[in-house]
């Protein structure tokens, strides 16, 4: 994103919204957690001025006769968390039958938005990234939240997602460089942050797709499979979403030749392409070298697929904090739509089998310096909003990376991944006043992220824990 378009959208965010805000709050003998380092710093003054931090440190401040002095000892703060991947308006999806073709729609809306949004906020998540969706309602979600009218997460969007099928609701069908130029320009003019590209684009579609997205300094967001993970960051992408590089040509021979013909297709590749790849290979190094080099993102969405590969146990499926998300989509999800329609016992024991491989390739990312962020692919089945992404950090933590990285790659490396120059996702003098206040430390327990006590946007206490 462009700094002048970074900046236009932050200020926005700040002088837009028609809340209250708090004139000046100092909150006092908080320790400060170090997302960056791991280290903690007790005894804290925390002084909050104009929706920023205007100090923090040791000494106490000079404050004026109206400051709120909020008293925070035996509490932990750190910045507020950012969800790389969350779908705000996403609800059910249909399928039709027509011409003995099946079309899949999906609805897109502000109740689910609202309903999203409501509970994200209270789970700490102060921004999101919406990586692709409904143009028209990805942003209006992003404009009623600098307005002041949903209360919710700020946010960053893309639009509709480019790709060669049909999905009415998520999709824009693009066939040559024309209708790439022209579905580009449009999500420009409606004020999109990113471009979406999907999995059925070529080559050389993504590489006239990235070459337009410049053109408009939007950055590039991709779901890729059968292209390479390391093709994508030669061809200039910025992000890469999902832990499925499920490209043929990183797998070892004879695979290479056979597997886009022998894979069954839809989500049996998820685990098909585990079972078959060897994360030892030089072609698997190869690509990992090529993200870091190329300094693109990764947003694994551990969550989405756990919830795929143990998705015929009580503990995904009846989890007591689905009641958080919108019944119309809850109801979608237990009747029709899920990532692992049609699977078998024996479908779901081989998906189980490989999720540790799983996990050794995200930590394998990680180890290598490639930027991971921390999403969760809410709107999808069985993602929880907010909760989700606390089960992500969980999951980041089980694939052996520390408490202090993921904590990280929850705030800082959200908002890199935003904007380089991004004044959010850290507790420094001049930066958004956005954090959250937890009873628990979680550098010593990533579950500890979830005893929130209070949350703060834009310098306003917007969840206070009774």
């Amino acid at each position: 994103m462009s700094k002048w378009r970074m900046i236009t959208t932050l200020t926005v965010c700040l002088l837009g919204s028609p809340m209250l805000w708090a004139k000046s709050s100092l909150y006092s003998n908080a320790t400060v957690l170090d997302v960056d380092t791991g280290q903690q710093h007790g005894k804290q003054y925390i002084l909050v001025e104009d929706q920023h931090i205007v100090y923090i440190g040791s000494g106490k401040p000079e404050q004026n006769q109206d400051t709120q002095v909020i008293d925070l000892e035996h509490r932990f703060v750190m910045p507020g968390l950012i969800d790389s991947h969350a779908h705000m308006s996403l609800g059910a999806v249909s399928a039709t039958v027509r011409d003995k073709q099946v079309h899949l729609s999906a609805y897109n809306g502000a109740d689910i938005a609202a309903v999203n949004a409501n509970s994200m906020l209270r789970w700490g998540i102060t921004t999101i990234r919406n990586p692709g969706g409904d143009s028209q309602a990805n942003v209006n979600y992003k404009q009623s939240q600098v307005q002041g009218q949903v209360k919710g997460p700020k946010a960053f969007v893309a639009g509709h997602l480019l790709n060669d099928l049909a999905f009415a609701g998520l999709v824009t069908v693009v066939d040559d460089e024309l209708s790439i130029a022209n579905s580009i320009e449009q999500q420009s003019k409606l004020g999109v942050d990113y471009v979406k590209l999907y999995t059925g684009l070529t080559e050389q579609q993504l590489k006239s797709a990235v070459r337009h997205a410049d053109s408009y300094d939007l950055q590039v967001i991709a779901h890729l499979e059968k292209v390479n993970w390391q093709t994508g960051a030669q061809l200039g992408i910025d992000h890469i979403v999902h832990a499925m590089p499920l490209s043929a040509e990183l797998l070892p021979e004879p695979h290479k030749q056979s597997f886009d013909k022998s894979a069954r297709p839809g989500s049996f590749r998820f685990f098909e392409w585990y079972e078959l790849v060897d994360l030892k290979s030089a072609e698997v190094a190869q690509m990992i070298n090529s993200l870091r080099e190329h300094n693109v993102s990764v947003d694994p969405t551990l969550i989405v697929f756990y919830n795929a590969f143990f998705g015929d146990q009580d503990a995904v499926t009846k989890h007591p904090a689905l009641s958080e998300v919108h019944p119309s989509l809850l109801t979608n999800w237990q009747t029709f739509f899920t990532f692992n329609l049609g699977w078998t016992d024996a479908d779901f024991k081989r998906a189980q089998a490989v999720w540790p491989k799983v996990l050794e390739f995200v930590k394998m990312l990680d180890q290598a310096g490639v930027t991971l962020t921390i999403g969760t692919d809410v709107g999808n089945p069985w993602t929880i909003p907010g909760i989700s992404l606390h089960q992500e950090m969980a999951l980041m933590v089980e694939a052996g990376i520390s408490e202090q990285k993921v904590l990280q790659m929850a705030t800082r490396n959200g908002a890199y991944v935003i904007d380089k120059d991004a004044k959010f996702g850290l507790l420094k003098t001049g930066y958004i006043a956005d954090f959250i206040v937890l009873d628990k430390n979680p550098l010593l327990d990533i579950k500890h992220t979830q005893s929130i006590h209070r949350v703060v946007q834009n310098g306003t206490t917007v969840h206070l824990q009774q």
